[in-house]
């Protein structure tokens, strides 16, 4: 139905231009808060992710000075590490402790492009294996030393 003025639908009128630019400013404001929301989650899953992999290599480097079974000297040395597609630097740093059979062993891992910024740090001991004086030896859980771990020495099980 037209109305007597000629200007279409009786009681129907539209957007103004300042209502519909008042809402595109308040969607555009909506999706760049959202937006920067996202890339601050994905910043950081990517940096939790690269601090993990630098402790991983870090703790590597750790067991891997125990599993070559040597007792290393006391000082600071350099190396490089491919893991996830990833060059990584990494600064070992052994310690000598109050103990000469015990050193520590401190290591720290940064990517290649950023040498001073350390993701990964780990920390360990390493012990000088002897011959004869048990230490570094892992304890059997039987402190009389006999084979069947029954102090008295009877077979369990038995009765008198």
């Amino acid at each position: 139905m037209i109305s007597k003025s000629g200007k279409g639908y009786a009681g129907h009128r539209g957007f103004t231009l300042v209502e519909v630019l008042v809402a595109l400013t308040i969607v555009v404001v909506s999706f760049v808060a959202l937006y920067s929301g996202l890339l601050q989650m994905v910043s950081a899953m990517t940096l939790m992710q690269e601090k993990t992999i630098a402790t991983w290599i870090a703790y590597d480097r750790i067991t891997e000075l125990r599993v070559v079974n040597e007792y290393p000297d006391v000082g600071e040395s350099d190396g490089q590490v491919e893991m996830a597609r990833t060059n990584w630097l990494y600064t070992r740093e052994i310690r000598a402790t109050e103990s000469d059979n015990i050193r520590q062993v401190i290591v720290r891992v940064a990517p290649e492009g950023d040498p001073g910024n350390y993701l990964g740090i780990a920390s360990g001991a390493l012990v000088r294996k002897t011959s004869g004086s048990g230490v570094g030896q892992i304890p059997d859980g039987n402190p009389d030393g006999n084979p069947d771990g029954n102090p008295d020495g009877d077979p369990e099980g038995t009765e008198e």
